[in-house]
């Protein structure tokens, strides 16, 4: 017990300085400043997702395969590489690499620390707490992102080298509390033979296999992504669109800020709502509260606006650690990460393709419109794959 007790402490910490980074609410004017356009600056956050598209499935394989403690790891020391890179970048190529460095950053944690978590539980029979545990490490996340945002703005006041110094600096403590955790046991993927790749095409054709056993998760995990790519071009555009509607940047700065610290409420007590409602309940109400806030964002006036884009954002907080969850459940250790990672490349592929999409659309036809049609898409692609499920099991 002491044991698993230690493994999630330690993961705490480590999540709490792994997402110090210092430059979030920053980047932009940052790359601004060493002279980069509007175009190149989009290009390089293209080349971000499509790291993220490329690595997310090998990456996830690595956590199952060797071991979850190795993969975080490994994506910590791509932190690094990132804070560097963009200590010293000049230039647009060397700031592509930045990107790409946080790109595959991203992809080493994306399902190794929530595998990390289960099977930590696991071992004690305490999978019931996984909710609990998985919205405590959203919370910190969110807390730990929130407080580099506010400390980030005071050290570009004094230079970029603060920045960047200290979230180098803070990932190198990352690193510490990585070297107390012991890699909770999982079960092994059968050794196949042959060369390595063959190893990792059965690891990419098992995580395949969970898809099709598992058609109970098909509709949670579509609608998920679907509602993911629609909150990051809503949370990134809607800065600027807050700006175009009147507000200053005082104002968005603090909505912004509150969204964040919702987050964290929302995520401490989705073990709550998982134990007083059907998971399913959950889903298509959520979804149907999701619809209601998304109409009144775009047309709705005065603060209005900015309500319903704190109540949009606090229900995926709040469904994300339910969701996880229940997929975890339905899952053995061997293929954890790499269905997640699975999850993780298809929402990340629909966000580089829709992102660009929106400010195209965006640039010739302004805020409302793009955000009208972005509801509409929303609106067809989830209610005619809800249809054609519906007519499948009759």
């Amino acid at each position: 017990m002491f044991k698993t007790k230690r493994n999630i402490y330690m993961l705490y910490v480590y999540i709490f300085f792994a997402q110090l980074f210092f430059d979030r609410a920053l980047w932009v004017i940052y790359l601004g400043d060493k002279g980069l356009t509007f175009g190149e600056i989009g290009l390089i956050e293209a080349f971000l997702h499509l790291a993220i598209v490329l690595f997310e499935v090998p990456t996830g394989m690595v956590a199952d395969l060797y071991g979850r403690k190795i993969s975080l790891l490994i994506g910590n020391v791509f932190s690094l590489l990132y804070g560097l890179f963009m200590l010293i970048s000049g230039s647009f190529s060397m700031f592509t690499l930045a990107f790409l460095s946080m790109g595959v950053m991203i992809t080493f944690h994306s399902g190794a620390e929530q595998a990390f978590a289960y099977d930590t539980l696991k071992k004690e029979g305490r999978e019931k707490d996984y909710t609990k545990v998985f919205g405590n490490m959203t919370a910190l996340a969110l807390l730990s992102l929130s407080l580099a945002k506010f400390l980030g703005g005071f050290m570009a006041e004094v230079s970029w080298e603060w920045v960047y110094g200290s979230t180098i600096f803070t990932h190198v403590l990352a690193l510490i509390p990585l070297f107390f955790l012991k890699e909770p046991p999982r079960e092994k993927t059968e050794d196949i033979g042959g060369r390595w790749y063959h190893q990792w095409v059965h690891q990419f054709k098992s995580g395949m296999k969970v898809w099709k056993d598992n058609s109970v998760i098909h509709t949670p995990v579509v609608l998920f992504i679907l509602a993911s790519a629609v909150m990051v071009i809503v949370v990134f555009y809607g800065q600027e669109y807050f700006i175009q509607l009147g507000y200053s940047s005082v104002v968005v700065g603090a909505v912004f800020t509150v969204e964040g610290l919702l987050g964290v409420l929302m995520a401490k007590v989705a073990y709550k709502v998982e134990k007083r409602f059907e998971f399913f309940n959950i889903l298509y109400y959520g979804l149907g509260l999701f619809f209601v806030f998304f109409v009144l964002f775009i047309f709705a006036s005065d603060w209005a606006v900015l309500l319903s884009f704190l109540f949009l954002a606090q229900l995926l907080s709040l469904f994300e650690p339910i969701f996880s969850s229940f997929v975890q459940n339905l899952l053995n250790s061997k293929v954890r990460s790499t269905f997640f990672s699975l999850i993780g490349l298809v929402e990340s592929f629909v966000i580089m393709v829709s992102f660009a999409l929106f400010g195209f659309v965006v640039e010739r036809t302004g805020f409302t419109s793009g955000f009208a049609g972005l509801l509409i898409v929303f609106i067809l692609v989830a209610g005619g794959y809800l249809t054609i499920q519906k007519l499948i099991r009759k």
